[in-house]
């Protein structure tokens, strides 16, 4: 049996900053992975919150709009969902719980179908694995 990896654009501290086990199966699930990359590439890839003196405008976490403990029905559902930056991301929550660096290495995208890196604003690579 294969061992579990990390896959593109899974964030270790996304799935498990919460600690609970429920947090970290609906993160790691396909349902998730596949509408997660659905409102990227809806997005452009771009920030739409903008909300950070930092941001980088390229979009690289999705966000729940209404939250997804509060709001289960609503997890995977594409109109709640909004694409941002790193950093515009860490100014949703709440203080306690905001990183103070950003990862390094957190992000790497590689878009088999749709979008490649070339596509992408500030992208340059050949989209291919």
């Amino acid at each position: 049996m294969r061992s579990w990896r990390p896959h593109a654009g899974y964030h270790r501290s996304t799935a498990e900053h919460s600690g609970d086990a429920e947090s970290i199966a609906f993160y790691h699930s396909s349902a998730w992975r596949r509408v997660r990359k659905m409102a990227l590439q809806r997005d452009k890839y771009i920030c739409q919150l903008r909300l950070s003196q930092k941001c980088t405008t390229i979009a690289t976490e999705v966000h729940h709009k209404k939250p997804r403990k509060q709001f289960p029905d609503l997890a995977l559902d594409l109109d709640n969902l909004v694409s941002c930056c790193w950093f515009c991301h860490e100014e949703t929550k709440e203080r306690g719980q905001r990183k103070q660096v950003q990862p390094v290495g957190a992000r790497v995208f590689h878009v088999r179908d749709g979008l490649g890196d070339e596509d992408r604003p500030g992208g340059g690579g050949s989209g291919a694995l």
